[in-house]
């Protein structure tokens, strides 16, 4: 198929790929409560003539397409799930449920089940197999380890995988496919300091978790500025801190959770073992104790690069040469990171900017923001991509 008829196949859909971004992002649902969104795309890969499943990792559900003939298999992996933010965009479409789609997962599911269409047409001229993977949660990171527990991968092997995450800080017309990470690890951990509770004003009696608290959140600080390479990224952040109950009571226990972030495996895992031995080392010299855990997390995504350039290739043609290019990694985490880790992949940033009068005007603000929202006219880009890889990978 030639580059004109593919581009042309994906323009005639232009006003259906924004009809169905504008569904979606009126119907958010959380992690792992992504029910009506599933049943949506079910039914529009049904009607497409893929064989579907469901409830693989709860809520996630994979669509397969059959080529005319054998050969390799191609992973396309979409996000589905949204954030508790009440929207405060102004769209006409804009969700009123509580929760909202402010991170462009409504465009990633959009993408998915336009291209599995578009496809669907073409399955005549595919040697091979596509499997569409709709992940859910991965705004908590979880979602991609559940199906893949689930045995997704065992049921549905593959030789690639490949997704795309717009980015509304990036213009529109341009790809980010690196060589190698696009995105940092991100993990969340639970300190809890154990004390003796007390009065307030008979500090002597007790075993005060507040103040071992504060000074291991003080001295893990040096975490980052001490132990890390400088040329190596980390974060750790404290995000919330939870305990006592009255002004004139010392506590019995003080909990903190918060985020770490790395570029690398060696710089994640190094991070919370310091911060573990800081936090227990502090706690005794203050005479406490502490329990650490880390709840969840996903590694850094980080891509393969023979696939990188041959996704390079791709999106080339789509958005010309030098357009799809290397781009700074971003200290955000994604659980594409548990596909990349296990089949060779590349998930590629999809510049979704507006224009800079647009944003000003309607105070538009970047990702997890309740005033959130990018360029519609990044969708077609990505189906185009997804579309042309297919058919490269499958020909």
């Amino acid at each position: 198929m030639s580059n004109d008829a593919i581009s042309d196949l994906v323009k005639a859909r232009s006003d259906e790929i924004v009809e169905t971004r504008r569904f979606f992002h009126g119907i958010p649902e959380l992690g792992f409560e992504e029910k009506i969104t599933a049943k949506a795309i079910s039914e529009r890969l049904k009607n497409a003539g893929l064989k579907v499943e469901t409830g693989i990792g709860k809520t996630g559900l994979v669509g397969v397409l059959e080529g005319s003939k054998p050969g390799p298999r191609l992973m396309i992996r979409a996000d589905i799930d949204g954030l508790p933010v009440d929207e405060m965009t102004g769209l006409d479409f804009a969700s009123v449920n509580g929760r909202m789609h402010a991170c462009g997962h409504d465009g990633h599911i959009t993408m998915a089940v336009i291209t599995a269409e578009i496809l669907s047409g073409l399955k005549a001229q595919l040697a091979g197999t596509i499997i569409f993977v709709f992940q859910p949660a991965e705004e908590i990171v979880m979602g991609a380890l559940a199906m893949i527990k689930d045995g997704l991968l065992e049921k549905y092997p593959a030789d690639r995988v490949i997704g795309t995450h717009l980015w509304n800080q990036i213009p529109t017309g341009t790809i980010g496919v690196n060589q190698s990470t696009v995105f940092a690890s991100a993990d969340q951990f639970r300190l809890t300091v154990h004390g003796k509770g007390g009065h307030g004003a008979m500090p002597h009696k007790t075993i005060d978790p507040v103040t071992a608290i504060a000074e291991i959140i003080s001295t893990a600080q040096t975490v980052i500025s001490r132990e890390v390479p400088p040329n190596d990224m980390g974060v750790l952040t404290f995000g919330q801190i939870h305990g006592g109950s009255a002004p004139n009571v010392i506590a019995d226990s003080v909990m903190v959770e918060g985020t770490v972030r790395a570029y690398t495996a060696r710089t994640r895992v190094q991070i919370m073992q310091a911060l573990e031995r800081i936090s227990n080392n502090v706690a005794v010299a203050m005479r406490a104790s502490t329990s650490f855990e880390r709840i969840h997390g996903a590694p850094p995504v980080i891509n393969d690069p023979e696939v990188a350039a041959w996704v390079t290739r791709q999106a080339s043609f789509v958005v010309g040469e030098g357009n799809a290019r290397e781009l700074e990694p971003v200290s955000v985490g994604d659980d594409m990171a548990e596909f990349n880790d296990r089949i060779p992949g590349v998930y590629f940033l999809l510049g979704a900017a507006l224009d800079d009068d647009t944003v000003a005007s309607r105070g538009v603000e970047g990702h997890h923001n309740a005033r959130f929202d990018w360029n519609e006219d990044c969708l077609p880009i990505g189906v185009e991509v997804f579309v042309r890889s297919a058919l490269d990978f499958l020909s």
